[in-house]
């Protein structure tokens, strides 16, 4: 008899004779799979600058799951690096290409000790798509059907092929009403917009945490911040400033990548940047290092408009290349070119450099600093001629991107760009099963875009943590910070 067998006789023996609670056999079951759990006696200290908008499961703003990614699991996760793994559900397949079939896992309880099954899936997925204001409802909407076969077995029916149920199955996460989830942490208590105290939940059904309690709070002044992380109030710093990151011992400091690449892009429509031999030359008068600088050597140059780890990057396109000496002054002889440039307000230093360079180039620049709601709109209209955005990947996958800025019906494309061969080549992307044919016809279209140039890489932004020497913890590529992977 191997050790997993003569667990569950040895369990099976005490239930059968009732001598033992069914929480004392749960805890000793854990001890005998994980040995005894000895917490860490102090609390977890996590301290952030915004406060959350509320702990629903069914928020999928990063701010919000920073806190509920503790409380609440969905069928599927995503691991450090974006990699689809099992959570509430341990495996799943295809019937046929609408047809999806999920096995769950046994033994799951909320934290109200009730039960883990198919019904409570599909109680949060009605919930879900019908709660006003729910942020996930998006992800679901191609969802015709769940259906439950027995306690544990779930069939879910799409409206039509969709290769990324699984990535948008891993913002959907399963609750019961009162902040009640089924992840490693419950909630202690919360004052809203200051401070969230979690618990270790004893009924886990994994490996139990390294600390009991953590401490989720909100502190907005950023020099109180800093202090409290020197003075050793603070375990895990999120979201440090970067001209603040540059006075922390640098072995403090954890950066992470964020899958988020910022931008220029040509208004192909305008007559100006029309012209292919304008767009080559532009491209040639921004240089990666001062950009880097202006970043504060927190930035790295990009090559595409999506960034390594996400779902569709091509390694085969090289970046950009900066040549002052072949960089004609005055691109226009006499005659200055006018050039309206939108940006956001907080990406002034850089804009301000960019504008510059245009200058040099022989362009009569309008710098426009907008809000984002402002950007947006400017861009959705057509109204802009060049724009300097970010897009973030957030489910690792480069179709968001497409679907928005590339195709010709895209949100923040409006036929600004236009190619009937890319446009198809993206429609075929949305419904194609096959991972490795599809990651292919990703990445030919990332090359197409390329080679259309369209617009400008410039380069891929991070996040920044400080980090208290005896904490163990290392950034995941989707920004969360979970109390379960500190040591």
């Amino acid at each position: 008899m191997n050790k997993k067998n003569l667990i569950i006789g040895l369990l099976l023996v005490a239930a059968l004779g009732g001598f033992l609670k069914k929480d004392f056999l749960f805890e000793q079951g854990k001890k005998m799979l994980f040995g005894p759990q000895k917490f860490q006696e102090n609390t977890l200290s996590i301290v952030l600058n915004t406060p959350e908008t509320g702990l629903s499961p069914f928020s999928v703003n990063l701010n919000d799951a920073l806190r509920t990614a503790n409380i609440y699991q969905g069928l599927v996760a995503f691991d450090k690096n974006l990699k689809i793994v099992p959570s509430l559900a341990v495996s799943w397949g295809n019937l046929d290409p609408l047809t999806w079939e999920f096995k769950l896992r046994q033994g799951v309880f909320f934290h109200d000790r009730s039960p883990f099954t198919a019904q409570n899936v599909i109680a949060s997925f009605n919930e879900a798509r019908e709660t006003a204001g729910s942020e996930v409802a998006g992800y679901l909407k191609g969802i015709r059907e769940i259906q439950a076969l027995g306690d544990h077995y779930l069939k879910i029916i799409t409206e039509k092929q969709d290769p990324l149920l699984l990535s948008k199955l891993a913002r959907f996460m399963v609750g019961r009403p009162g902040n009640i989830g089924t992840g490693p942490y419950k909630v202690l208590n919360w004052e809203k917009g200051a401070r969230l105290t979690l618990t270790a939940f004893a009924e886990y059904w994994g490996k139990q945490p390294a600390y009991k309690n953590v401490e989720y709070a909100v502190m907005a002044n950023k020099t109180q911040r800093k202090t409290d992380f020197e003075n050793g109030k603070t375990d895990i710093l999120v979201a440090v400033p970067r001209d603040q990151a540059l006075d922390l011992p640098r072995e403090q400091l954890k950066t992470s990548y964020s899958l988020e690449v910022n931008f220029l892009m040509f208004n192909l429509q305008d007559p100006l940047m029309a012209r292919r031999e304008i767009r080559e030359a532009v491209r040639t008068i921004f240089d990666p290092a001062r950009i880097e600088e202006i970043g504060n050597f927190f930035v790295r140059q990009a090559t595409q408009f999506v960034a390594p780890g996400v779902y569709g990057y091509n390694p085969d396109i090289p970046p950009f290349e900066f040549n002052e000496e072949e960089r004609a002054d005055a691109l226009f002889g006499n005659r200055l070119e006018k050039l309206g440039f939108d940006y956001l307000e907080t990406y002034r230093t850089l804009a301000e450099y960019l504008g510059q360079q245009l200058r040099k180039a022989g362009f009569s620049i309008a710098l426009h600093a907008l809000t984002p709601e402002a950007l947006i709109s400017k861009i959705k209209s057509g109204d802009s001629t060049l724009f300097l955005i970010g897009w973030q990947a957030e489910d690792g996958d480069a179709g968001g991107f497409l679907d928005a800025f590339i195709h010709s019906a895209g949100e923040f494309n409006n036929g600004r760009y236009t190619n009937p061969d890319v446009d198809k080549m993206i429609e075929e992307s949305r419904v194609e099963m096959d991972p490795k044919k599809r990651l292919k016809l990703l990445q030919e279209i990332m090359l197409k875009v390329d080679d259309d140039l369209i617009g400008i890489p410039l380069f891929e932004s991070s996040r920044l943590y400080a980090v208290k020497k005896n904490i163990e913890w290392e950034p995941r590529l989707d920004g969360l910070v979970l109390a379960s992977e500190v040591k």
